[in-house]
């Protein structure tokens, strides 16, 4: 039975490895010319020609080279190149690959402080940071696959309990099902905050926010370049969006960017 187990966690843990080895490839395959090129980008960047670097780094970006230090980077260039709103939204796309990185956090508390809107209000999901202390802490990916490795503890442990009567293995289980329990709520919610309520961020100078998807509708109020607020839906060409103090309502696409990794 313990051979079997052990197969088992084997065979996640092997899968989970080839994943993250196929995660970083670049899909081209043209790998010499990609490091070439961030190196070209990181020397732009020394050189203080951040928008040189900055459209470098979005070049690889373009060819499939996703991961938290390219992001990382280019929010440097564009906020060294005066861009908040661009700055802030790659800040945050790194966010997503690096949420332990402290020089990163660092900096998005820097850019958040020099933009125009200081919008009030109560963060989403911000009761998980408190409890769940891992919820801010990994990424989607680490989430998930812990909440893997949990589970199939949990079904090793139920498996071995209809084959020994151990007293120890009761607490195993109570203390798999909880952990399993509290995972997965926590999967589930960073899923649904990633996929059906993303981040966005303004990154045009000013825009003016509507009351609904039409230069005619009435306008109800200004946002700023570094904005935040959650993307709610989309609608040829405009996008609804929600605060953080609760205000909606509906802005043109070309003057935002969606938080996201791809």
């Amino acid at each position: 039975m313990k051979n079997i187990f052990a197969l088992i966690l084997f065979t996640v843990l092997t899968t989970v490895m080839l994943y993250h080895a196929s995660l970083a490839q670049d899909k081209n395959g043209d790998t010499g010319d990609v490091s070439q090129m961030f190196l070209t980008a990181n020397q732009a960047y020394k050189e203080g020609k951040f928008e040189k670097a900055a459209a470098l780094y979005e070049k690889l970006i373009a060819r499939d080279i996703v991961n938290g230090n390219i992001f990382y980077n280019l929010g440097n260039a564009y906020l060294k190149a005066g861009k908040i709103g661009k700055a802030l939204v790659t800040y945050r796309r790194a966010e997503l690959f690096l949420p332990r990185d402290e020089d990163l956090q660092a900096n998005i508390q820097h850019t958040l402080q020099l933009t125009t809107d200081k919008i009030e209000g109560r963060e989403p999901y911000s009761f998980l940071k408190s409890f769940c202390f891992w919820h801010s802490k990994l990424t989607m990916r680490e989430l998930i696959i812990l909440c893997l490795m949990v589970n199939v503890l949990l079904w090793g442990i139920a498996i071995v309990r209809l084959f020994y009567n151990w007293e120890y293995l009761w607490l195993a289980l109570y203390a798999s099902i909880f952990c399993a329990l509290l995972l997965g709520i926590s999967s589930g919610i960073k899923i649904y905050s990633f996929y059906l309520t993303p981040g966005g961020v303004v990154t045009a100078q000013e825009i003016t926010v509507r009351s609904g998807g039409s230069p005619s509708d009435t306008v109800l109020f200004q946002l700023h370049e570094g904005a935040e607020f959650e993307w709610l839906d989309e609608n040829e060409g405009w996008i609804k969006i929600r605060l953080r103090d609760g205000k909606k309502g509906w802005v043109q696409k070309e003057t935002v960017e969606k938080v996201e990794a791809d």
